[in-house]
């Protein structure tokens, strides 16, 4: 099954345990007759780990990790992520697979691309780890996710435990560069399972969020509610995507929504075409700000 349009904002608090290396944290991108998937550290499916979950209202997710890198993003690029990428790689064998595989799949497709100035080999690799749906029946992406919900915690908690920080730089680096010059919105639609308690008027996401640009495409994947966004800051990345016909368009985790209300079984939310960021450039001793900080227009 495909990676898209499977959300149910959830954890389960009694399988946390102990912080590792890895946050212990239930991913809960996909349902399975009923009940939230299980997440272990490196993203191998944990059949005891199914258990009833609890739903958690839509917020502004303080805790997400949400870097946008501004005016770090150079120094970042081209001086420490490519030591923290082999790093992550050597500690964490499925990591290390995943990308290893999408960097092969994405040295035969980049030919056949059109890309924009500044599009780096490692960003077109970090979509294809992303949106692949390997390790087959329990992706790499739902164990990342699930990781940047949570590593916003404090910058000690994304420096000690957020084992992901050159994925997300680069898939956000690359966002940031497939959307510059763009002012482009996006009406889009995510499908999901259950239903939402939205308990404030604003909101994020709080992790990257998928979605398409073909509500047929939704509907097929979830029978029940959608989401219908129109988004300022999401990319289509489908012709870069390991499922083009899926018709992605991508969120970055801080791109802040307005609320409008539930019409049937679709919850209306439109961009407020703001980047709302508790952290930046972390990685480089910033701390984690009290409130966040907006800015609007696009990278």
């Amino acid at each position: 099954m495909s990676r898209l349009f499977l959300l149910c904002i959830a954890l389960c608090p009694d399988l946390l345990g102990d912080i590792t290396d890895f946050y212990e944290v239930i991913v809960a991108d996909r349902i399975t007759n009923g009940s939230c998937i299980g997440q272990d550290p490196i993203g191998t499916y944990n059949p005891a780990s199914e258990t009833k979950c609890n739903l958690l209202n839509l917020d502004l997710m303080p805790n997400a990790f949400d870097d946008q890198y501004q005016g770090c993003a150079e120094e970042l690029e081209m001086n420490i992520m490519p030591k923290v990428l082999k790093m992550e790689i050597s500690r964490n064998p499925v990591f290390g697979l995943a990308w290893k595989r999408a960097e092969k799949d994405w040295n035969k497709v980049k030919s056949t691309l059109r890309l924009p100035q500044g599009f780096t080999d490692p960003l077109g690799t970090a979509i294809r780890v992303y949106t692949t749906d390997w390790p087959e029946g329990n992706p790499l992406y739902k164990a990342f996710n699930g990781n940047v919900s949570m590593a916003g915690k404090s910058r000690g908690h994304y420096m000690e435990h957020f084992n992901f920080k050159a994925l997300h730089f680069y898939l956000t680096r690359a966002l940031q560069v497939l959307k510059r010059n763009s002012k482009r919105r996006y009406r889009t639609y995510r499908g999901t399972d259950d239903s939402y308690e939205v308990s404030e008027e604003v909101l994020r996401f709080g992790r990257f969020t998928s979605s398409s640009l073909n509500v047929e495409v939704a509907k097929e994947y979830h029978k029940g509610l959608l989401f219908e966004l129109t988004t300022c800051f999401g990319v289509d990345i489908h012709r870069i995507s390991f499922f083009p016909k899926e018709r992605e368009v991508l969120i970055p985790v801080a791109e802040k929504f307005h609320y409008l209300g539930r019409r049937d079984n679709v919850y209306v939310m439109n961009s407020t075409c703001q980047l709302c960021t508790y952290f930046n450039c972390a990685y480089l001793g910033e701390e984690k700000r009290e409130v966040p900080v907006c800015i609007s227009g696009h990278q």
